[in-house]
């Protein structure tokens, strides 16, 4: 590393959160081992990042933009139509890739990610990928022969993957944002941040940015019943319903709390929380990171069934509770919430095995092995 003074990493991701919180994670990590070790890194995103454009020009990281093109796992002619959209995104990435000649690419995955790929393989340039899920996409299945390493949230994934492409992985969790995981509030100091009696249970309801009607819905119903009991409730509906759930809740009382969407306030939602309900994204790795436990309804029609994959994993490791939306009730899930927030000693056990599941070491790990790459 003594020899190397300034290296250039292209990251790669498509526009939803999934793929760019993670991106961005192993991006402060980079940003980090370049100041430990003495070198500079330039960077450049290439991709289409959505409504996330704002967070690489905050960062000063220039944004290559390429046609997003979508390969459906089933008969649709809406493939043909994908495909002149990927030949473009191709030449696009081609174009980009030559002109900016990255040391290695990182790639987190996307429909607008597989050009990319195939483009710096071309050029003999190094790239790295990470899957967050139990069960590889499509996207990284095709883009596994293309990469140099393959990094997984779970250790299940590789079962989706060739023989021969299971020796390039190494299992590492999902990355982290550096800044999720540092001075973390007390759980009473952070409900106090949120406006709540730090003396009272808090659950945290977790609907995405999306939100989920079948949820919010149950959690509408439930709000007077366990507010009686001295439930407090932060629900997080998704922007596009926040204002149908707003009405649906008539006279709420002073321990329910809504809101469309959570931002940087999110570490102290995390530290405050002693359950949280949520889907089974990526996510549950931050769950997991602050030993809260949890309530997962996997989201049925996920691609490949993966969040159904990934909340299974979780469970195994009795650190959640699975419910899916077949059996979904608002007695079960009643039960359930109760059940956690009574039982102190199944609550304790649960944190303790989140954190035992938690990586947060992940962003660091592919951090340190791009800028190997990049000094080969």
């Amino acid at each position: 590393m003594d020899k190397l003074k300034k290296i250039k990493i292209a990251l790669v991701a498509g526009g939803t959160a999934g793929h760019i919180m993670p991106l961005l994670a192993i991006h402060s990590a980079l940003q980090r081992l370049s100041k430990e070790k003495g070198f500079q890194i330039d960077f450049v995103f290439i991709g289409n990042p959505g409504n996330y454009a704002e967070k690489f020009t905050k960062l000063n990281i220039p944004i290559k933009r390429i046609v997003s093109s979508k390969l459906r796992r089933y008969l649709s002619a809406r493939n043909i139509l994908e495909l002149p959209k990927f030949i473009f995104s191709f030449f696009q990435s081609m174009w980009h890739i030559f002109l900016e000649r990255p040391d290695v690419v990182m790639s987190k995955g996307g429909p607008s990610s597989l050009a990319p790929i195939i483009s710096a393989s071309l050029f003999r340039i190094p790239v790295v990928i990470h899957e967050s899920d139990a069960t590889p996409s499509v996207t990284t299945k095709l883009s596994a022969r293309f990469s140099r390493v393959i990094f997984l949230a779970f250790n299940e994934a590789k079962k989706g993957l060739a023989a021969n492409e299971q020796k390039k992985c190494e299992v590492v969790g999902n990355p982290l944002r550096s800044s999720l995981l540092e001075n973390i509030s007390e759980k009473h100091s952070a409900k106090k941040a949120l406006s709540f009696n730090p003396e009272k249970p808090l659950v945290v309801i977790i609907g995405g940015s999306q939100g989920s009607r079948r949820i919010n819905n149950l959690i509408v119903q439930i709000v007077p019943g366990l507010s009686e009991e001295g439930i407090q409730i932060l629900h997080q509906t998704g922007s596009k319903l926040f204002n149908e759930v707003k009405e649906a809740v008539k006279n709420p009382p002073d321990s329910y709390h809504l809101t469309e969407f959570f931002n940087e306030d999110i570490k102290e939602v995390f530290a405050a929380a002693d359950l949280i309900i949520s889907r089974a994204g990526s996510s549950i790795f931050e769950f997991a990171a602050f030993g809260a436990p949890s309530i997962l309804i996997p989201l049925p029609e996920a691609a490949q069934n993966h969040q159904v994959l990934n909340a299974s994993v979780y469970k195994d490791a009795g650190a959640c509770v699975v419910i899916e939306e077949k059996d979904l009730s608002l007695a079960l899930l009643t039960e359930n919430i109760n059940r956690i927030i009574t039982d102190k000693h199944l609550a304790e056990e649960m944190s303790f095995l989140a954190k035992e599941f938690a990586k947060p070491e992940a962003a660091r790990r592919i951090a340190e092995k791009l800028i190997e790459l990049a000094d080969d």
